[in-house]
């Protein structure tokens, strides 16, 4: 080996390291905060809290009240391009703070609605407000290098640690209080906790550190990026894997209550889908780190169909609980992928852009209308039998799509694989 090699190769892992900063970790630390107490991570996980409460006060059957999640959901799809190219010219910064903010007010608000269309234009504001993923994954791809897989993993603790944390002082929270209230603690949560932390913690990296850095920005532009198989392959393993842990989150609640299970069991035991999740990132990230090929997320995948599988047939509390955490841990592992896979494939000159381009896929027809279709399934045959199987098929196909993508096109540091291969 020559000597440029070998120091390169001593480099590498000191270069891991260095990543691991005390301002790195406050930035993925505001970044994680900021992912719990989003829409996703305080409205959609806990949501299935809600069904019962708003459908039995407004008189509306489970459609109408998964309707909600889809309103919010459109308007994330609606809204997302703009916030991937507004990340892209003003910096994650800019668009995170006055956001977050802004939906301490909406979320805050949801106490005082009277009429039917004041829930659904608040819950759509929600969606316009709401900076999803792009902001904090755009950012941590600018801080790590070759960590990035690991800062990606870690950031999916914000869903995974938020979502059992909801649950439950979502579910104390209306049993004292009622559903209205609740919303209203979630808002100030926002606004006095949240917002002061990331105002704090959550700041770019200077540019003279990343001209210092020497960092190349190699990328593909969004056209180019959405003329190719990859991209599409990338987005229907996500819209699938979505769709799926999605439905399990959302209606799992009143799933597992058809299944015989008390109502307090049955937070327990949905708690475990965001166990999985919390055990599978960090082991995702690594791994992504560690080998250098799409098919890592592969077991993760299997796992999730297991989960699922088992979840269609079981009814004991004991298998209920392993089939969720299984879930949780597959879907953790698998969904998780998309933000490195674009960094990979697409490169970071454009990053924000193209991440963007997959938000409104997978809030318009994932979530959106992925969540309202079950509601309709279990309105029309009483029962979520049907829903199940759909879920589990969904998971299936999401699992055989990771065998069709192909090799990186850019390395880790942004170069082009083709390029370093020379």
């Amino acid at each position: 080996m020559s000597e440029s090699a070998l120091s390169t190769s001593e480099a590498v892992p000191a270069r891991r390291a260095a990543e691991f900063t005390p301002v790195t970790l406050g930035v993925l630390l505001a970044s994680i905060i900021g992912v719990i107490v989003g829409p996703t991570g305080l409205v959609i996980s806990s949501f299935s809290l809600f069904i019962e409460p708003i459908s039995s006060e407004l008189h509306w059957d489970r459609s109408q009240v998964a309707l909600l999640v889809t309103w919010l959901g459109l308007a994330v799809a609606i809204s997302s391009p703009f916030k991937g190219w507004a990340v892209d010219r003003w910096g994650a910064r800019a668009l995170v703070l006055p956001l977050t903010a802004l939906l301490a007010v909406c979320l805050a608000s949801t106490a005082w609605t009277r009429a039917d269309w004041q829930l659904y234009l608040l819950f759509s504001i929600m969606g316009l407000l709401a900076p999803g993923n792009i902001p904090y994954a755009r950012i941590l791809g600018g801080w790590f290098t070759h960590r990035r897989g690991t800062a990606y993993g870690l950031l999916g603790l914000g869903f995974g640690l938020g979502g059992p944390l909801v649950l439950y002082v979502g579910n104390l929270c209306i049993e004292a209080f009622g559903w209205r209230t609740t919303y209203l603690i979630y808002g100030v949560f926002e606004g006095v906790v949240a917002l002061p932390l990331l105002w704090w913690l959550f700041r770019e990296r200077p540019t003279a550190t990343v001209a210092l850095d020497q960092r190349p920005t190699l990328g593909l532009t969004p056209r180019q990026a959405w003329s190719g198989l990859t991209f599409w392959l990338i987005l229907a393993n996500l819209l699938l894997g979505v769709f799926a842990v999605t439905g399990v989150m959302i209606h799992g609640l009143p799933l597992l209550v058809e299944r015989g299970l008390a109502r307090s069991d049955a937070v327990e035991v949905l708690s475990a889908l965001w166990l999985g999740m919390i055990v599978s990132q960090p082991l995702l990230g690594h791994a992504l780190d560690r080998y250098d090929s799409p098919r890592v997320a592969l077991p993760f995948a299997i796992l999730a169909v297991l989960g699922m599988l088992v979840l269609v047939q079981a009814d004991h509390p004991g298998w209920l609980w392993g089939a969720v955490f299984f879930i949780g841990l597959g879907a953790g592992g698998e969904t998780g992928t998309t933000q490195y896979f674009l960094t990979r494939y697409f490169g970071l000159r454009h990053f924000s852009v193209i991440y963007g381009s997959v938000q409104p896929f997978t809030f318009a027809i994932s979530i959106s209308l992925g969540t309202w279709l079950l509601g309709l399934v279990y309105d029309r045959s009483g029962c979520y039998a049907l829903s199940s199987q759909v879920l589990l098929a969904a998971f299936a196909v999401a699992a055989l799509l990771l065998l069709a993508l192909g090799r990186y096109r850019y390395t880790a540091t942004g170069l082009s694989n083709e390029g370093a291969t020379s």
